[in-house]
């Protein structure tokens, strides 16, 4: 590293001021003025396009469609009514009622339903065969008759 002594860090700015007129001077401020309003400029710029809301939906819809989702949600949160504590307390029992309800009607139904489904099935299939043949049986002594009566 390079480390110069104050005397020579102002014996090089005499030197700078001496070669430098003093139009130069004005005219580095200006330049330097005009560089920093640029940047202003276009700092400003951004901001107000960062800040318009209009920009902000059109470069990003689905980001505005979750936000506007979101704070519909506080709002309407914010103006739910709240029940009072009658209403609480009539929930409460009518909840406690439901499950009671719920837990008898599964104990009743789990006890006949056990061995009812099986009983139940084979007696409907049972049904059905029976219906199935003497149908067929009906059908067959009913042929036979219309054949009889055709050979006389």
């Amino acid at each position: 590293m390079n480390e110069q002594g104050p005397e020579s860090i102002s014996s090089g700015l005499a030197s700078v001021r001496e070669t430098r007129s003093t139009e130069e001077w004005r005219q580095d401020v200006e330049a330097r003025k005009e560089a920093i309003a640029g940047t202003i400029r276009q700092i400003d710029r951004r901001v107000q396009r960062a800040s318009d809301w209009r920009v902000q939906v059109g470069e990003h819809p689905f980001l505005a469609v979750g936000a506007a989702f979101v704070v519909g949600g506080v709002v309407a949160g914010v103006f739910r009514r709240r029940p009072t504590p009658q209403e609480r307390i009539y929930d409460a029992i009518a909840e406690g009622v439901e499950d009671i309800t719920d837990s008898v009607r599964h104990r009743v139904v789990g006890h006949f339903t056990r061995g009812f489904t099986r009983s139940a099935l084979k007696t409907v299939g049972a049904a059905l065969i029976t219906k199935v043949a003497s149908a067929y049986v009906s059908g067959k002594l009913v042929d036979e008759h219309e054949f009889a009566d055709q050979e006389d």
